[in-house]
């Protein structure tokens, strides 16, 4: 598996978008847009039935936002999709990390502020809530198909290209990526969509939308060694999320204490397991909680309650069912043999 280079790790304006702007004499934020009406009165959008590329945006653009952090040393931007009453957005937190204050940019040319709910970085994702109440989309539920059409709608570079649509396929499902962090360790990304809408720095945070009106996902990195290789987190992570935040206010995301790899990725990184053998295997344990305790590195999850564990994916969707404090009982397999432990979740700080 090769290492991709990603360029989104954080988008400042001030230093890379200022240079442009005074190249070509353009403002930050263009106020020359002409008028174009929007509802954007709050309701669920929902599309009954297959739509052409044109109808697709004029239908979704008003549950989609782009955002402006101020941060230190400049501005990070990027974009956001409203999927619950409340003006609850989902973004990625590399957009929001270090935000001072954050301004949320409306598709009828209008803005409000907003205010951050919940962040994981992790996950690469983050919950805020507008001032202001909108529409919002539908999460798709259905898993995405290789080959599906879908638009991106984002902020690519600047916010005078806010809500710039893109159109592509999913090129492919269940990528893992392979990251190297600034202190030089390596992280991967793992269960992400591969689609080739094109996407540039501003796009973070933003949606990939399906035909029926669903956000798929949510925009997160892309290759830049390469032209039309795109990710996006798939969207069943950042609507369970969603549903706890606006449901508790106060709600944190529960914590397992481990470092864990979909099977066959951890069988190609040189780990000695079945590679056909189902379940999540435990690259490493945080030593600081419980999990030294319960869990043993090379270990391969293969339930959480009696629901099948597959992939890492499903071992985060099953975690944000519980809290902290519940009891799991979890099945794997350790040296070779099956059996069953008992663990506390903790929450996640």
């Amino acid at each position: 598996m090769k290492r991709a280079v990603i360029f989104f790790d954080k988008f400042l304006v001030c230093l890379i978008i200022l240079p442009i702007i005074a190249l070509f004499g353009c403002n930050l934020v263009t106020n020359t847009d002409t008028y174009e009406y929007v509802d954007m009165s709050p309701r669920q959008i929902s599309i009954t039935n297959n739509v052409d590329t044109v109808n697709l945006v004029e239908n979704v653009k008003s549950a989609v936002v782009g955002i402006a952090c101020s941060v230190s040393g400049g501005y990070s931007i990027g974009s956001g999709v409203a999927i619950r009453e409340g003006g609850y957005i989902l973004t990625n937190e590399h957009v929001i990390s270090g935000a001072k204050n954050i301004t949320i940019y409306f598709a009828d040319k209008t803005n409000a502020v907003a205010t951050l709910v919940w962040k994981d970085k992790s996950q690469d994702l983050a919950v805020i809530k507008s001032s202001k109440d909108m529409p919002y989309l539908v999460c798709s539920n259905e898993a995405p198909r290789t080959g599906e059409d879908i638009i991106a709608i984002g902020t690519p570079l600047s916010l005078d290209f806010k809500h710039t649509v893109t159109k592509g396929i999913i090129s492919a499902i269940n990528r893992t990526v392979e990251l190297e962090n600034s202190n030089g360790t390596i992280s991967y990304m793992q269960n992400l969509i591969q689609h080739d809408a094109s996407i540039n720095p501003g796009n973070s945070g933003g949606p990939i939308i399906n035909y029926k009106g669903e956000v798929v996902g949510i925009n997160t990195l892309k290759a830049s060694e390469a032209e039309g290789i795109g990710f996006a987190i798939p969207i069943s992570i950042g609507s369970s999320i969603v549903k706890n935040v606006s449901q508790d206010v106060n709600w944190k995301s529960s914590y397992m204490g481990i470092f864990s790899l979909d099977n066959d990725v951890a069988y190609f990184k040189g780990n000695n397991i079945d590679f056909s053998q189902k379940g999540v295997f435990v690259a490493g344990i945080d030593q600081n909680c419980e999990s030294k305790n319960c869990f043993k590195n090379g270990d391969i999850i293969l339930e959480i309650n009696n629901v099948k564990i597959n992939s890492v994916l499903d071992l985060r969707l099953e975690i944000y069912k519980y809290s902290s404090g519940d009891i799991l009982n979890i099945k794997l397999i350790r040296d070779g043999k099956e059996m069953e432990i008992r663990y506390n979740l903790q929450e996640k700080m």
